[in-house]
């Protein structure tokens, strides 16, 4: 019966072989052209020395030390880092309709906001360039608010069409060129102007309201606000005019626009 030695002798080939693990690597890459060599070498050998025996073999060495170390993957491993983004989220605009808005005209009801996002991303580089971006988590910080918007679906009231509007006297005449060389209003505009003023006071730079104060062409609540036209808005009906053309343009763009609102709610 034979028994093997389990343990490395200390010293013994065995103890060698498993020093030489850490080199194994190395060893691999080369071991095609060791082999390659030894062949040659031992072919050369046995040519040369005919009475060579098996009681001396043949060793082919190489300077292991010499040869390419294999890169580590700490060499040429990947770094991955961390990097933060900010983003602006643009608020969307919603529009809705609006029954008691003119047709045709369109009112910012709510102002938009912009919200706002942080986006984490790990980005992997190896040898100083980027190979990988990963998106890792995004965090809301504000949220967009939208912009909403009323659209008018109100159908206008058909534009009055006087005959004391198609030939104006008076105060009339003087309104109606006024209105067009001051904001260019013609046409309808001039016809939803004279109905307008016919409406408040028939055009008398007098017409005093004794239940409100209103006063004047353009019912100026109270009278004395047309006094910015003009210190003689009391009596000079070219001042009432130019503050009442001022106050519809402001408020109401046109005179068809105030002339419309009149018309639904009874005032200007």
């Amino acid at each position: 019966m034979s028994y093997r030695r389990t343990t490395p002798m200390p010293g013994g080939r065995r103890e060698r072989r498993a020093r030489r693990g850490t080199r194994n690597r190395v060893l691999t890459q080369v071991g095609i052209g060791l082999a390659t060599a030894s062949f040659a070498v031992g072919s050369i050998a046995a040519a040369a020395v005919p009475a060579l025996t098996a009681d001396a073999p043949l060793t082919v060495s190489a300077d292991v030390a010499s040869l390419p170390e294999i890169q580590s993957d700490a060499e040429a491993g990947a770094v991955v880092t961390t990097e933060t983004e900010e983003s602006t989220v643009e608020p969307k605009t919603v529009k809705s309709e609006d029954p008691n808005l003119a047709k045709g005209t369109e009112k910012v009801v709510t102002e938009g906001v912009a919200g706002q996002t942080i986006t984490t991303y790990d980005v992997t580089t190896v040898g100083g360039v980027e190979v990988s971006r990963v998106q890792s988590m995004t965090v809301t910080v504000s949220e967009a608010q939208d912009e909403v918007i009323a659209v008018g679906t109100k159908e206008a009231p058909s534009v009055p069409r006087s005959t004391a509007a198609a030939n104006p006297t008076g105060n009339r005449a003087l309104g109606q060129q006024m209105a067009a060389d001051m904001y260019g209003w013609t046409g309808d505009q001039w016809y939803c102007l004279e109905a307008l003023f016919t409406k408040e006071s028939g055009w008398n730079q007098y017409a005093d309201n004794p239940y409100s104060s209103a006063y004047g062409i353009p019912q100026a609540l109270p009278g004395s606000k047309m006094s910015t036209a003009g210190a003689d808005w009391a009596t000079n009906p070219a001042t009432q005019i130019r503050w009442g053309l001022g106050y519809i343009a402001g408020r109401y763009g046109t005179p068809c626009g105030a002339w419309n609102h009149s018309q639904t709610k009874g005032w200007y």
